[in-house]
This record gives C-alpha cells, sequence and structure tokens, in this order.
C-alpha cells in the first residue's frame, strides 16, 4: 500500500505540475488552477476508498493467526539464541531438581515435581494443572538457562492457536512505575514490533500485543525476580496478581532469597500467587560436570580432559573448587576458559588445575568471572579478532557500570537507549546547528542559482539567509536547539558580512534566530503538544517569555525602532502559553518508517497556526509606520497593507504546511516477521529519517510551489524571498526549502538514529565505547559474553555484569 501511495501521490503531482507549467502559456491562466481544485479533492478521496478497503482486509486476520506468527518468531529467536550459547554442545548439561518449600509455593507437594534435564516440559504440562510454576534457584544454577530450554519445549508440543510461551526479563520492568500487563505490551512491541499495529475493530481500540495478553493467548515466562530492586519485591507480587490471576499460566524464577522477602514485606499487605506450584533447582553431581568438561574437551582419553584430572578429583567434595563447581554458570565459565574450541590447541590455554590451589569459593568464581572476558576475546586461527581483551574489557565495563547504575531505567545493552550516556542537551545542540547550516545554505544555494539562471533576479543576500533552518530546529529539539541554530546562522552570516554593518547584523540575525526558535516551538507544540488550550499564567514556559523580550530587544539595537519587537512578543507570549517542545519519539523502542496521521484536530491545529503566525506579519506591517517612524522602508514587513497581507498569507501557508506534515508523519515500527536483531532495526530507523526528507520535500514543495505560484497570479511581485521574475518554477524550489528542512527535522526528531550517532561518537571520544558499536554488541554475542533478548542485549549472567562493573569502578578509581 505504501508504494502504491508513492506511485500515486507522484503521478497526482507530475500532472499538476505539468498543468501549472502550460498554465502561463494559455490566454487564461486562472482557469488552470480552477480545473486543479476540484482534481485533489476528488482524488483524496479516492485514495481514502483505497486504503480503508486495504485496511479492513488486513483487519481479519484473527487472534490465533497473530500468536501462530509471534510462535515462529519466539522460536526462531531463541533456536539462534540457544545456538550462540551452545546449550546442546556436546549436550545439554544435567540439571535436577526438587519441589520447592510449601511455605514458597502452596501448590507443591512431596516429590511430585521432581525430576531431571529434559522432563520440565513434561511437568509443567501434566503435574501442574493450573500451569503456574515457579522455579527457585541459587545464584548461577541455570534457572535461565532451563527456562529457555523450557521455552522451546513447549514451543514444540503448541497447536495452532495455543498461548505462545514468551521470555521476559524482569531486570528492565520498574513495578512501581508500571503495571506488568503494560511492560508486558511494551516488551512485545520492543522485540516484535508489528505488534504495535492496532488490532482488528472488534478487539477494541487496543495494539495487537494489548489484544493477544488479554486473549491469553501468551504464555509469560518470567525470568530474573530477584533481579528487582528488594524494596519492590512486595510491589511486584501484587502487580503480578492484579494481571496473572488464578487461571492465567505463567512460569517465574527467582533466588530463594529474594523471593521470600517479597512474600514477607515489613510493611503492608503481603502478596501470594494463587495456585502456584514451585521447584528448586538442585546443585549439580560431581561426576555428571566431570564427565561433561571431559566431553567438551574432545573425551576423556585426549590429553585436553587429562588436564582436569585434578578438579576432577576434588568434585563432589568440600574443596572450593568442588563447591563452586556446582552450579551451571561456573562450569559454563571453566569450560570457556580452559577447554579448546574447534582447530584450536590446548597447549596455550591456561591449566584448569591452577583451580585447585585457591583457598576460599568465592576466589574460584571470581577467578573464573575475571579470566572469563581474556577467554572468550583470545585468538583464534579461524576467526578474525577486531578486538583484543585488553580493548573490550573497559568498553563491557561501561556498559555493566551504565546497566548498574540504571542511567536508562533497564538493565539492558540497547542502542537506541545510550542517549542516557550523553548529556542531554548535546544531540538538541548539534541538530540545532546542523538544520541551522543546512538552512543557511539552501536558502542562499536556492537564491544563487535563481540569479544566475533567470533574468531580472537579484543578487544573493546570503547575510539574510537561514530562518527557515531556525524555524526547523525549534520543531525538531525546542528552544535550546532553535536557539543554537540561531547562534550558528549569526556565525556564518557574519563570516559573509561587510565589516561596516557588523554591529546591527548580529543583532538583527540573533533576534531573528529567538523569534523563530519560538515560531518553531508554536508549531511543534500545536503539532504535537498535549495541551491545545491555554495554559495558566501560573504554568507558562519563562524561557520562551525570556527568549521573546531579548529578541525584541535585539530587534531595537539592530534598526534603531520598535520594528520586530511586536512579532517577538507576540511569539514569546504563544511559545510560552501554548507551544511545548512536544512529544518526541518513544525512546522505549527505535522506529523503523512513517505513516500518514490525518485528524481534524491536527488540520484545524495547522490552520490556526499559519493564521497566528501569518497574522504578526501582517500586523508588523500596518503598524510599521508608527514602530519605525518611516512609511517608505521596509524591516519586517512591507508598509503597505495589501503588501502585508499578501506576505502573511505566504508566511502562513509555509508555516501551515509545516504544522501539518510534524502532524502528520508519525513512527510506526517494523514488521513482525522481520528480524529483530539491533543492526537491523538501526537500519530501518536511519531509513525513516530518508522517508521524512522525501516525503516532506514533495508534498511541500507542491503546496508550498502552487501557493507561490497562485500569489504571482494575483500580482505579488515577491514570494520567499524569490523575485517572481525569476519563473513559476522557482516558485516550486523556492517551496522545496522549507519541505526539506521540515522533513528532516521531522526525522531526526522521530528516529532514534540521530541520538545514537552523537552517543557513539561522543563515548568513542571518551574513550568509552568502539566507534563500530553494533558490530561490537554482535561480537559480544557471538563470543558468549552478552546475550540477545529481542532487540537488546543482556550479560551472561548477573554476577559477570556486577564484576565487570565492580572491576570498571576500581580501575576508574585507581586511574583518578
Amino acid at each position: 500500500m505504501r508504494r502504491t501511495g508513492i506511485t500515486y501521490l507522484t503521478l497526482l503531482a507530475a500532472g499538476t505540475l505539468g498543468a501549472l507549467w502550460v498554465a502561463p502559456h494559455l490566454e487564461d491562466p486562472a482557469s488552470v488552477l480552477a480545473a486543479l481544485l476540484p482534481t485533489w479533492a476528488g482524488a483524496y478521496l479516492a485514495w481514502t476508498a483505497y486504503r480503508s478497503e486495504r485496511l479492513e482486509a488486513a483487519a481479519v486476520q484473527s487472534p490465533a493467526a497473530v500468536a501462530d506468527r509471534l510462535a515462529t518468531a519466539v522460536r526462531r529467536e531463541w533456536e539462534a539464541e540457544a545456538e550462540v550459547r551452545r546449550l546442546a554442545e556436546p549436550y545439554p548439561l544435567p540439571v535436577g531438581w526438587r519441589d520447592a518449600d510449601r511455605d514458597l509455593a502452596e501448590a507443591s507437594g512431596p516429590g511430585r515435581l521432581a525430576g531431571r534435564d529434559d522432563e520440565l516440559a513434561t511437568v509443567f504440562t501434566d503435574r501442574v494443572p493450573t500451569r503456574r510454576l515457579l522455579v527457585l534457584g541459587d545464584p548461577g544454577s541455570g534457572k535461565t538457562l532451563l527456562l529457555v530450554r523450557l521455552l522451546l519445549a513447549l514451543l514444540d508440543r503448541r497447536q495452532e492457536g495455543e498461548p505462545v510461551p514468551v521470555l521476559f526479563p524482569l531486570a528492565s520492568w520498574d513495578p512501581t512505575a508500571l503495571d506488568l500487563r503494560g511492560w508486558m505490551e511494551r516488551r512485545l512491541v520492543q522485540d516484535h514490533p508489528e505488534l504495535a499495529a492496532p488490532a482488528p475493530e472488534p478487539y477494541g481500540q487496543v495494539t495487537l500485543a494489548r489484544m493477544l495478553l488479554e486473549r491469553r493467548l501468551v504464555l509469560p515466562v518470567l525470568d530474573g525476580f530477584d533481579e528487582l530492586p528488594a524494596r519492590a519485591g512486595a510491589m511486584a507480587l501484587h502487580r503480578i496478581n492484579a494481571a496473572l490471576p488464578y487461571g492465567c499460566g505463567m512460569v517465574l524464577s527467582s533466588r530463594p532469597g529474594e523471593y521470600r522477602a517479597a512474600l514477607q514485606p515489613r510493611s503492608g499487605v503481603p502478596a501470594r500467587l494463587a495456585g502456584l506450584a514451585g521447584i528448586h533447582l538442585e546443585a549439580l553431581d560431581g561426576e555428571d560436570v566431570a564427565a561433561y568438561l571431559r566431553r567438551d574437551a574432545g573425551g576423556s582419553d585426549t590429553p585436553a580432559a587429562r588436564r582436569w584430572a585434578p578438579v576432577a578429583r576434588a568434585l563432589g567434595t568440600a574443596a572450593p573448587v568442588g563447591r563452586a563447581l556446582t552450579s551451571p554458570l561456573m562450569v559454563s565459565l571453566a569450560r570457556t576458559v580452559y577447554n579448546p574450541r574447534p582447530d584450536e590447541g590446548h597447549e596455550v590455554l591456561p591449566n584448569p588445575g591452577d583451580l585447585v590451589w585457591l583457598r576460599t569459593r568465592t576466589a574460584v568464581e571470581h577467578h573464573l568471572l575475571d579470566a572469563f572476558v581474556d577467554a572468550a576475546y583470545r585468538p583464534h586461527p579461524h576467526r578474525p579478532r577486531r578486538w583484543t581483551a585488553a580493548q573490550a574489557r573497559p568498553a563491557l565495563a561501561f556498559l555493566a557500570r551504565h546497566m548498574e547504575r540504571g542511567l536508562d531505567g533497564v538493565a539492558e545493552v540497547a542502542w537506541w537507549k545510550l542517549r542516557h550516556a550523553v548529556p542531554a542537551a548535546l544531540p538538541r545542540v548539534l541538530a540545532g546547528v546542523l538544520l541551522g547550516m543546512a538552512g543557511w545554505l539552501l536558502e542562499g544555494t536556492v537564491m544563487e542559482l535563481s540569479h544566475r539562471f533567470t533574468s531580472g533576479a537579484v543578487p544573493t543576500d546570503w547575510e539574510q539567509r537561514g530562518g527557515l533552518g531556525v524555524v526547523a530546529a525549534g520543531i525538531c529539539g525546542g528552544l535550546v536547539c532553535g536557539l543554537a541554530a540561531g547562534l550558528a546562522i549569526t556565525l556564518l552570516c557574519v563570516l559573509a558580512a561587510a565589516p561596516d554593518d557588523l554591529p546591527e547584523l548580529v543583532f538583527n540575525r540573533l533576534a531573528d534566530g529567538g523569534s523563530l526558535a519560538l515560531v518553531g516551538m508554536i508549531i511543534s507544540g500545536f503539532a504535537f503538544g498535549g495541551r491545545p488550550s491555554l495554559r495558566r499564567p501560573s504554568h507558562w514556559d519563562r524561557r520562551a517569555l525570556l527568549t521573546g523580550a531579548a529578541a525584541a530587544l535585539c530587534y531595537v539595537a539592530a534598526f534603531g525602532n520598535a520594528c520586530g519587537t511586536a512579532s517577538a512578543l507576540l511569539y514569546g507570549v504563544t511559545a510560552a502559553a501554548v507551544g511545548t517542545d512536544g512529544v518526541l519519539a518513544d525512546p522505549a523502542r527505535p522506529v523503523a518508517r512513517v505513516r500518514w496521521h490525518w485528524t481534524t484536530r491536527g488540520v484545524c491545529r495547522g490552520l490556526l497556526v499559519g493564521t497566528l503566525l501569518g497574522g504578526s506579519i501582517v500586523l508588523e506591517g500596518l503598524l510599521s509606520p508608527v514602530l519605525s517612524g518611516d512609511p517608505d522602508k521596509e524591516y519586517i514587513a512591507p508598509p503597505d497593507p495589501l503588501a502585508a497581507l499578501g506576505a502573511g498569507a505566504q508566511v502562513g501557508a509555509v508555516f501551515t504546511v509545516s504544522c501539518l506534515l510534524v502532524h502528520a508523519l508519525r513512527a510506526v515500527p517494523v514488521d513482525l516477521g522481520a528480524s529483530v536483531d539491533g543492526r537491523a532495526l538501526l537500519a530501518n530507523d536511519r531509513r525513516t529519517l530518508g522517508t521524512c526528507v522525501l516525503t516532506a520535500a514533495v508534498v511541500g514543495a507542491v503546496v508550498i510551489g502552487i501557493q507561490g505560484w497562485c500569489a504571482v497570479l494575483g500580482g505579488s511581485t515577491r514570494v520567499w524571498g524569490a523575485q517572481a521574475t525569476g519563473g513559476h518554477l522557482w516558485m516550486f524550489a523556492v517551496g522545496l526549502i522549507p519541505a526539506l528542512l521540515t522533513g528532516l527535522a521531522i526525522g531526526i526528531r522521530q528516529s532514534e538514529w540521530g541520538h545514537y550517532l552523537v552517543a557513539r561518537c561522543y563515548l568513542a571520544l571518551r574513550p568509552r565505547l568502539p566507534y563500530d558499536l553494533m558490530t561490537f554488541l554482535a561480537d559480544a554475542h557471538e563470543r558468549g559474553v552478552l546475550r540477545r533478548v529481542g532487540a537488546v542485549h543482556q550479560f551472561r549472567h548477573i554476577e559477570l555484569q556486577h564484576r565487570l562493573a565492580g572491576a570498571g569502578t576500581r580501575s576508574e578509581g585507581s586511574g583518578g
């Protein structure tokens, strides 16, 4: 439908431009305009009917069909993750469990749920009639790995239309801020973004993700209850009870101590999950661990396997290494550190016998955690290595500290959340400088081409260019962004100006920068803001008021009179009372493309913005003789009433189009069947910016160009700084400038790629992270340092994250 819409719009625009091209050569050009006006209305109705039919056809999908597609995506995701984690190499590590204590899980019974290895799916489906299971285990006992095996087994047994098991890492949930169902909906949309689409009409005004949750077509596998803050444990249980009452299936994993503490809060009413059966993972058997490590080393008779002899004798005893290697985490670390990979000799590897000489279990665990990064990044004969362990460790330590401190609110590594690791104003300042410079160059270039290739055009006045870039910056990032653009343009204009009028030029450009930054805020506020009505004076944005007052004073200093003060003060009051920085794109997830989002309220707000901002120009023109004291000199607007009305109409038309584009171009996520790899989401997000620019350029140039063409037919001699003698086609070229800048502002505003680019450069210069961060994260995932959960990454285990974060803090402290 998008391709059809682009083709339809292109043909319509081409036909309109062709008609306008021919019109000046006819005896009655106005008849062409009269014939074109009803054409656009009919074209809009035809497109609306086509789009409605296609949407209705797409809406017939049933919840069961959506669940089946989700099951396919979840299976593909976790099968790839299991391969990276080598869960089946050389075979799944034997894990056993017993029934949990009755005070933790009321539906448990003596020996009823005990089992081993791959029996958990059978236990869950055959011995737990409520389909509500609690998995308890000590740190590193393999809870997450067991849940992954359970999830894949349940997917193998699942029939069409049945609930889909989905793993939700609870480390990214804040139970004090979000209810569980709302958080699960956000996670589903983030990891499978097609679920953000609206559900079919019979299921209400909800997303597909919410529809699946409400119809119990998702079986939540909640991993890591113990990773929630201790103070939030009791609240989390209440939230889980409210979202998943008795009758809703679920799986929950936790450490016993943290779960027991949540059941016995110091204050408030304790919450218990009704109908919950529980199992407790047991320590690994020493003989099983010895056999597993030898088999992973190639077999008991290989030289690499014989190196484990001292450790094997200590397994199953009270020795420190024997007690440490009872958890799947430590066994997995040990195999990575001491066992060779395919085509790798054991001669260059450390000797596992060194573990026997460590005196405490904690020392063994810390030794394995510290050696794991070196082992993951050691050279391999058939695998290129871009980063050494010494280069990777500081980056991993920074990511671990970033997650520990909760700068982004969750314990995840996601490229679109690195924006929290840089100063908040930096992306807006850089975006403002970029948009300001782009606006100055675009305006000046188009005016220069008009002067060189058309007859009768005036030379380019480079010292007066760039105002539309400031407006775009205000749309993109509010007042900070707009003022940064204004300062950048002032510097460019100073470099292009003659020295004798430098003070007046500086004051004039600063005044224009402040006023137009407020214009961008007003457009953004009307297009996106949630307050269409006036605020109370006590809630006004004082920064906007101060900016309007400062711009008015700069106009006085530049012109030596009161010209410009009326519009500057009007913009300041309007931006303070109504305008906001708007609603930015949801920082919880990236975007993939944009769609049209027309509403009657949005159109009315766009017309209101155009009337208000165009009216300010008319006001300046009518008051020009009074404000300047010279009725024959033009400052902000022409003093002639008719000319002022024409200038106001042109300004209002451009800002109306900008407001409508900001309102109509909305970000949407990618398809469910697409890869949720971070690099794929980054590429989709980056393409959003190009789509915004292209769409805005086509629509804006046509609409603004037609408006300029009509103004010329009505007798206007000047359209947006371009002489009418430049020809009718130059009206469309001039209209292309605000359209391109508006599209660029919308793209930067709604996509996370720009914020990620700033964060990547900022952290690489510090230095904190590699510049090629996506490749680094993918490489760390392939090496087993990180695990991928949907579109984000987490450390392989919380203990590894804590260890890296602590090591990074110690190294920073010693270095300081």
